[in-house]
């Protein structure tokens, strides 16, 4: 089976935003499609089991959804999808507003806030089945990014963009970034004696896996969630 077959499935890319403890959480998300034009209208997400956000969507039960422009800058998916918030706070390395408790970003396409109404737990993902409690426009008119772009253009520009970051501790002024100064990169505070975990992270897109399950023990199906790939793509770091 040619795996890459499945990157021709138009998707678009999103940015999720949930309550985390002390701050706020997310990532980034392809699989989001629209289900049902009912009132309320209906809309699925497809999440990544173990890891973060996916535990803070079950906690909370609602989240935002900021939609991509295509002119967003590579460093902005590579904030929110090759790093974790045990480690960094994401959001303040980038321009935001908080809705009703949820943050969004600035200059995205459009927003939703959802409201989960049922899960299906699958091998690899949870499927929420969401409500969609409000949506407005955003205030970029750009068309909005889609996976395919990402895959054929974008993700060697992220790769580079996150490995800057990491090398300088500085984000890049981008359309989505803060832009009054550079900001240094954030981490959280480490547990004193507190065992660090060993992480993996794929050579392919720069994806750092960061569930509780250890790595070595996902099933070998198991694949990373940004493009694709098997676990034979990942180096321990």
């Amino acid at each position: 089976m040619d795996e890459t077959a499945l990157y021709k499935i138009s998707y678009g890319l999103y940015v999720v935003g949930v309550k985390a403890e002390g701050r706020f959480g997310g990532c980034v998300v392809d699989a989001v499609a629209q289900v049902s034009s009912g009132k309320p209208p209906m809309v699925i997400l497809g999440s990544m089991n173990n890891n973060q956000t996916n535990r803070r969507i079950k906690e909370g039960c609602e989240f935002t959804l900021s939609v991509l422009p295509e002119d967003v800058h590579p460093f902005v998916i590579a904030n929110f999808g090759f790093q974790s918030a045990q480690d960094a706070d994401k959001w303040a390395n980038v321009r935001h507003t908080v809705s009703d408790g949820l943050p969004v970003l600035d200059d995205a396409v459009a927003y939703l806030r959802c409201k989960v109404a049922e899960a299906k737990e699958l091998a690899t993902h949870t499927v929420f089945f969401c409500e969609v409690a409000d949506a407005w426009k955003g205030a970029n008119a750009a068309k909005p990014v889609v996976y395919g772009d990402y895959q054929a253009t974008m993700k060697p520009a992220a790769v580079a963009a996150f490995k800057a970051y990491k090398d300088t501790g500085a984000v890049p002024e981008t359309n989505l970034s803060r832009t009054d100064k550079a900001v240094a990169a954030t981490a959280a505070p480490s547990q004193a004696g507190e065992a660090k975990k060993p992480k993996w992270q794929c050579r392919v897109c720069g994806y750092v896996y960061e569930g509780d399950v250890p790595f070595e023990e996902l099933p070998d199906d198991w694949r990373c969630p940004l493009c694709g790939m098997g676990k034979d793509s990942f180096d321990k770091v």
